[in-house]
């Protein structure tokens, strides 16, 4: 359950919203964390989640990228939860394990990554941070690789992990143990 708010029972979600603790119990032997919050609005929590499922269609960008983006947008937003989630469903894809470890420093260890990747990782983080300089910069290098309407999504996918490790890390969503990689401090 989330930290920051009180505890409530399972009973006193709605019945679609338990049917939604119901298939995460099934799919991952728990609720996740967030779920106990984000039940608390099911209309939202129903957006949020169909939001996510539409993502999960796409092809551009790949699952793969897109939880490696996810993992380092996580990092940088202190969200626990979702590095930890993130680094499991990247490694559950059969994604490179160094390229979880070394996440947090992707620019010193350029042979862990693509250039593909460091197009996204660094296109990631300048959005994520707010960086006006660091976006320009890094949308010469994503457009090398990807067509405007792959940037369009990847710039969604962007917004998408920031709303949700912010909402996590504002409402102090534990870890849930799914993967041993710890988070790392944000790049400076």
């Amino acid at each position: 359950m989330a930290n920051r708010l009180d505890k409530i029972s399972e009973r006193d979600f709605p019945w679609y919203v338990r049917l939604v603790f119901a298939y995460q119990k099934r799919a991952y032997g728990q609720v996740l964390a967030p779920m106990w919050a984000w039940g608390r609005q099911p209309a939202i929590m129903f957006v949020f989640l169909l939001l996510i499922g539409r993502f999960k269609r796409l092809a551009s960008p790949d699952g793969l990228l897109r939880t490696l983006m996810s993992v380092r947008i996580s990092q940088i937003n202190h969200c626990d939860f979702c590095v930890d989630f993130n680094a499991h469903s990247f490694l559950a894809a059969k994604g490179a394990h160094e390229k979880i470890e070394f996440i947090d420093r992707w620019r010193e260890h350029p042979e862990a990554f693509s250039e593909e990747e460091r197009a996204a990782i660094a296109y990631a983080e300048a959005v994520t941070l707010n960086d006006d300089a660091g976006v320009a910069c890094a949308m010469a290098g994503l457009k090398r690789w990807f067509k405007d309407d792959a940037i369009v999504a990847i710039t969604a996918w962007i917004g998408v992990q920031n709303l949700s490790s912010k909402f996590n890390d504002a409402l102090d969503i534990p870890m849930q143990g799914f993967c041993s990689v710890p988070p790392r401090s944000p790049a400076e």
